[in-house]
């Protein structure tokens, strides 16, 4: 009973970050991944050459999905994009603790990284929940982006992030230096999607922004 259970379960997840219809957000979780790894290369020059083509791919991966346009239809848009919301805040959930944890082990925690990973997943978790609200009050005026990977990206640039600080409270060095780094670059492009989702949240007219006149 448990195999098929489980096959059913992972058919379900597949379904609802199908990458045949939301293609960028594995490219930018490969680059995560790639960014981390690459923290380990001491050679400053040789870490910059795996380091900078790796963030410029992020960069570009995130600029296209907010350019590119929506391929779902409408029902598959709204259900995998309350998928994604709650998968959201459930990552900043556990980034919060994880790599909480990790930065505050040491007698002398690195406050700096823990008030950074404190700020970050906060701002996650209040910004998914306001919209969770905003669109049980009402859908999005047109589906006109694939919201489903640009929530995905903001996760993955999130956790990758709260990592990297962690990493380079747990290590020393060279090593700590590139983690700390990366994660500077990494919380750079999540800055960029809380903007993005802020103005969203704008023309969801959730956030009212009044002209000075």
């Amino acid at each position: 009973m448990a195999e098929p259970l489980s096959i059913e379960s992972a058919s379900t997840v597949f379904t609802y970050f199908n990458p045949t219809r939301s293609p960028y957000y594995t490219v930018g979780l490969a680059t995560c991944v790639a960014l981390f790894f690459a923290c380990d290369v001491e050679n400053n020059r040789l870490w910059l050459s795996l380091a900078v083509p790796a963030y410029l791919v992020a960069a570009l991966t995130l600029f296209l999905s907010v350019d590119s346009g929506n391929n779902l239809t409408k029902e598959e848009h709204e259900d995998q994009l309350r998928f994604a919301r709650s998968t959201s805040i459930s990552v900043a959930v556990l980034a919060l603790s994880f790599a909480g944890k990790d930065i505050a082990a040491p007698k002398e925690p690195n406050m700096l990284n823990f008030n950074i990973n404190l700020t970050i997943c906060c701002v996650q978790i209040f910004l998914f929940l306001l919209f969770n609200w905003a669109l049980n009050r009402k859908d999005l005026p047109v589906a006109d982006r694939n919201y489903v990977q640009i929530t995905l990206l903001t996760s993955a640039f999130l956790a990758d992030t709260s990592w990297n600080l962690a990493q380079a409270t747990d290590e020393s060095g060279v090593s700590a230096v590139h983690h700390q780094t990366t994660a500077y670059g990494l919380g750079a492009l999540w800055v960029c999607c809380v903007l993005f989702w802020v103005a969203t949240l704008v023309k969801l007219q959730v956030i009212q922004v009044q002209r000075v006149r």
